[in-house]
């Protein structure tokens, strides 16, 4: 069962923002509360698993894109993304997209688009091509929250999908009681008029009634923060984590209380702690960009884009190509190498077996990370015996942090995925300080 969501979060969210500019404006953009709305039972995004037939993936995705942006005259190509996605075709609406993003890199709306198709495409596919389809989304949204001057709207719509599209992957906190929900939505009513301390006091109640309601422990602290009560938020802000360490709201609420005392080292030792615990979720690495892009540190992105591609047919079976324009012919055959782990072909059934020429793998991290061994050792080999040096961004990249001994630590924290949980938590254990070391060495983030 997922975690319960208030019925009036989505609502009350939107009147809390445009009622005050209190809500942790140090995360990047203002009114915290904002950003991470829960919507009611019924809308789309609280629907989980829900797999609608393809053709209805252009009305359901045109209704998701009215709200998100403000009204403006789309340029060309969107509209035509548009049209065609109003006829069921996918693939040329997505070649639009990408034009009008190619034209207008800082306009947010074609972007957001396209994260809502592949998300929705996600939902209706399984294995590799979910994994694919999902990675695509967060690099939507993930692109259109390095836009500059992003309109809060936008803003908090691709924090939304990117907080929720991974929440399958961590086990969901206990439901709260019905007593709890009452006195929960009686605080939420209290809030969206400002009255912080009746608020806080239902908050309470709620969380007595329901020990382990971690929202409600987190907006215990939010109320005390939009009365700028910050040592009196932080405690509450760290139980709220601890309850459900996974939400990076919790992580990102302590940072920006941290922040707004001047703790800043604080600070980003929790927006790291906020990647530590689930890397996978963009959301938990957005702070820390944030953070370091305001103290002149911008992070570099990976923005992963393999050498293969996922397309359809017209009768919609799935394909596997190569890029158009691969960066050197060596880059080519490892990419279909790769291709296997990386876009998560490999099943893990009691181990690989082992054999000749490989080893027993019995762990998915295992096996990606042989892959990956396997894959760049050929591309170096190939560009050595071809006298080029390698060109292929993202595999030149990884020769990097393998040559430096970090291609355990890159895989882990920009190409995670949960079936590495008893690896990654392995790795932690053994090698304390390792993310910490990684990402001041690199800077980078998926």
């Amino acid at each position: 069962m997922r975690a319960w969501r208030s019925p009036e979060r989505w609502r009350k969210d939107m009147i809390v923002a445009r009622a005050s500019n209190v809500m942790h404006p140090p995360s990047g953009f203002a009114d915290s509360r904002a950003v991470d709305p829960d919507p009611p039972p019924g809308n789309p995004e609280s629907v989980p698993g829900s797999h609608m037939p393809f053709p209805l993936l252009a009305p359901a995705i045109l209704v998701l894109v009215a709200p998100a942006i403000p009204p403006i005259a789309p340029v060309l190509p969107v509209q035509k993304a548009i049209d065609l996605l109003n006829a069921g075709k996918v693939g040329e609406a997505l070649d639009q997209l990408d034009l009008a993003i190619v034209r207008d890199p800082k306009d947010a709306q074609p972007l957001w688009i396209r994260a809502q198709v592949y998300r929705e495409m996600a939902k209706q596919s399984k294995g590799w091509p979910a994994a694919w389809y999902q990675e695509c989304a967060e690099e939507s949204a993930t692109a259109m929250l390095d836009i500059q001057e992003l309109d809060k709207n936008a803003a908090t719509n691709a924090m939304f999908l990117l907080q929720h599209l991974r929440d399958a992957e961590r086990p969901a906190p206990p439901d709260p009681s019905p007593a709890a929900i009452q006195a929960f939505s009686a605080g939420e009513e209290a809030f969206g008029k400002g009255a912080w301390d009746e608020a806080r006091t239902h908050y309470l109640k709620a969380l007595k009634e329901s020990p382990a309601f971690a929202q409600a422990a987190l907006y215990v602290g939010d109320a005390y923060f939009a009365q700028k009560r910050m040592e009196d938020a932080i405690p509450w802000f760290r139980k709220a984590a601890q309850l459900n360490p996974a939400d990076p709201r919790a992580w990102r609420y302590l940072a920006d209380a941290l922040k707004s005392l001047g703790r800043k080292q604080e600070a980003e030792a929790t927006m790291i702690e906020a990647i530590k615990v689930f890397p996978g979720n963009r959301a938990s690495w957005q702070p820390l960009a944030w953070h370091r892009s305001a103290e002149g540190h911008p992070m570099t992105r990976l923005a992963f884009t393999p050498g293969v591609m996922i397309g359809w047919n017209k009768d919609g079976t799935q394909t596997l190509n190569l890029s158009d324009s691969p960066a050197d012919a060596q880059a080519q055959a490892v990419w279909m190498l790769l291709a296997g782990a990386i876009l998560d072909r490999i099943s893990v059934d009691g181990g690989s077996g082992g054999g000749k020429d490989t080893p027993d793998l019995k762990t998915r991290f295992q096996q990606e990370r042989f892959f990956w061994e396997l894959g760049l050792k050929a591309y170096a080999e190939a560009c050595q015996k071809a006298g080029a040096e390698p060109k292929d961004r993202i595999l030149r990249q990884f020769l990097t942090f393998q040559k430096e001994g970090q291609l355990d630590a890159a895989i882990f924290l920009l190409r995670y995925r949960e079936t590495f949980r008893p690896d990654y938590d392995a790795w932690l254990k053994a090698n304390p300080g390792a993310v910490e070391a990684f990402l001041k060495r690199y800077n980078m983030r998926p």
